[in-house]
């Protein structure tokens, strides 16, 4: 293999240091932000030394209900992501070993499904829950996230399943396995990086989104992202509570992909992305 010069290599730390830059300062923006006393966070020039503080996140757990928008969020994005994650991996399953000649077209008809602008399809999800008594609930919320996040993962673990030697299942059929066993014994633990990767879109996805959450909630269910933007009024803009929400809501999205780092990183290798 041929090996980078000194210069090509000096060049390429640098694009990285550059990259890396442009990346981490908004989140050392929040973070110092969000440490600063309010006197400190808009003087000129910048305050490069300062006493942190925690006090605006001491005020975001005591003068709101962070914690309810905290434990709203995390029921949405697990819920989404598990139910979207399950019921995507089975229709994926049933799009690659289906033989018929319109199967491809059935398949982006569900990719189709995800290309909706979500400011189109508000008001109408809003008139149903409201009509159906589901409005502010994060069973709400799971359903649309859910609308969304399924055409992604039933595109991508098609790919992942169609990488999986049928040799394998016609070899369990012989054993006596049946449809339902040879896809959780044998298909569905091979196609699993796949999984880790679609579990990480959909959780990013549901996490951050908030057009529908501010749309579809009220007191009672408001997610962390609907709750941050709350703290800007016209009375005042509480810059020290929305910097401490706002890396708050950064630290699940973090944990997550780390925690699915082992499979990610194979998944992105494999399959439908590759």
């Amino acid at each position: 293999m041929h090996k980078p010069g000194a210069r090509q290599a000096v060049l390429t730390y640098i694009l990285i240091g550059a990259i890396l830059i442009v990346f981490m300062v908004p989140i050392y923006l929040i973070l110092a932000s969000s440490l600063k006393p309010s006197v400190d966070m808009f003087s000129r020039p910048p305050s490069l030394f300062f006493k942190p503080t925690l006090q605006h996140y001491i005020d975001l757990f005591t003068l709101r209900p962070f914690v309810s928008n905290i434990a709203n969020s995390l029921i949405v994005t697990l819920g989404s992501t598990a139910f979207s994650v399950s019921v995507g991996s089975l229709g994926a399953f049933a799009l690659s070993r289906i033989r018929h000649r319109r199967i491809d077209d059935a398949a982006f008809w569900i990719l189709s499904m995800r290309m909706f602008p979500p400011i189109a399809v508000v008001v109408p999800y809003y008139i149903i829950f409201k009509a159906i008594g589901l409005l502010d609930t994060p069973l709400a919320l799971i359903i649309v996230y859910s609308t969304a996040n399924i055409p992604l993962t039933v595109w991508l673990m098609k790919g992942f399943f169609d990488e999986v030697p049928e040799a394998l299942e016609e070899a369990a059929q012989v054993d006596g396995y049946g449809i339902v066993e040879i896809f959780w014994r044998i298909s569905l633990p091979l196609a699993a990086p796949g999984l880790a990767v679609c579990a990480v879109f959909c959780f990013i996805f549901s996490w951050n989104e908030f057009l529908f959450a501010l749309m579809l909630t009220g007191s009672s269910a408001q997610t962390v992202t609907v709750a941050v933007m709350s703290f800007w009024s016209s009375d005042a803009v509480q810059w020290g509570q929305i910097m401490a929400g706002s890396f708050i809501i950064l630290i699940p999205g973090v944990i997550f992909v780390l925690t699915c780092q082992k499979w990610l990183v194979k998944g992105l290798t494999l399959g439908s992305v590759k």
